[in-house]
């Protein structure tokens, strides 16, 4: 399969040094760890929008520089 602008890169199974998802999840964490008395009286479908604005904190510049980190870029 060829599309254009696409590249495939075929990765080890797993290494953390070449997973930007752990990048994304420490900023995660780190943020919930801060505010976890607002976070933890969420209950039933709050959640669910909570978890969408905590998603929000990861910006495209943030994607992009843990993508570069791990040497994708």
């Amino acid at each position: 399969m060829h599309i254009p602008g696409v590249r495939i890169e075929f990765i080890l199974p797993y290494s953390p040094d070449l997973n930007p998802i752990k990048e994304a999840f420490s900023k995660i964490k780190h943020f919930l760890c801060r505010h976890h008395e607002y976070y933890s009286a969420t209950t039933d479908d709050g959640i669910l929008y909570d978890m969408y604005k905590i998603a929000d904190i990861i910006t495209p510049d943030d994607a992009h520089s843990y993508f570069a980190h791990a040497g994708y870029f």
